[in-house]
């Protein structure tokens, strides 16, 4: 695990030294999760999943690490319990979860990938991610790891069929039932649509004021005198 950690700093270092070298100095962003449980909850989360495809860095970091074999088995295993699908599902309902993908509609993440995917390092970089010897030797080992027997055995596990069943009666059931009832909801959604900071780097100026979305101006209208 730590030989993947290291292999991992060095190919996202090395393409971003290469790649990005001549960009100018961005704001700091979120820093990328660590370990493989962050991983799945980070991918399952559409309130932040979408940094993985705004940035080219942090995609070939996604893609290290769900091409191991310890993703698929942690992944299996968080699937089979129904926390994830909750806290997925009220990520994606979350009025957060509109500028997560919409920022992939900016200038810059185009101007991005397309240097990116002309850049022989990133490719390079990839193939190292995708035929990685060591991570074939571990795929080829893991019919073998004990984690897998465990996985099965979980399948077999009553009380994982007992949480299912008793997933419904969670208030976080109640809240995602009844939030399309609540006008807030979609005040939320409606406000992280017009809110220029919901796009990219490039768009947000833009969408700014005094040259982009302007409220609309009250027009006072004399109000009809009634007749007396």
């Amino acid at each position: 695990m730590k030989a993947h950690h290291l292999s991992l700093a060095v190919v996202v270092t090395a393409f971003s030294a290469g790649c990005f070298a001549a960009d100018a100095p961005a704001p700091a962003q979120a820093a990328m999760p660590s370990g493989t449980q962050e991983w799945i909850a980070y991918l399952a989360d559409f309130t932040r999943n979408g940094d993985m495809l705004a940035d080219p860095k942090k995609f070939l970091a996604a893609l290290s690490v769900v091409s191991e074999p310890q993703f698929l088995l942690d992944a299996t295993k968080a699937m089979m319990e129904p926390n994830l699908y909750l806290q997925s599902t009220a990520s994606m309902m979350d009025p957060r979860a509109y500028g997560n993908f919409a920022k992939a509609m900016d200038p810059a993440v185009i101007a991005a990938w397309t240097t990116a995917m002309m850049d022989p390092q990133f490719l390079a970089a990839t193939q190292t991610v995708v035929v990685d010897p060591n991570k074939l030797i571990r795929w080829v080992m893991a019919p073998l790891d004990p984690k897998l027997l465990a996985l099965a055995a979980n399948a077999l596990n009553p009380n994982v069929y007992l949480r299912w069943a008793s997933a419904p009666l969670d208030p976080r059931v109640m809240n995602m039932a009844t939030a399309p009832v609540n006008p807030n909801w979609y005040g939320g959604w409606l406000g992280g649509m017009i809110n220029p900071q919901s796009y990219g780097p490039t768009m947000a100026p833009l969408l700014s004021a005094p040259y982009g979305m302007q409220p609309i101006p009250m027009i006072p209208f004399p109000m009809p005198q009634q007749a007396r």
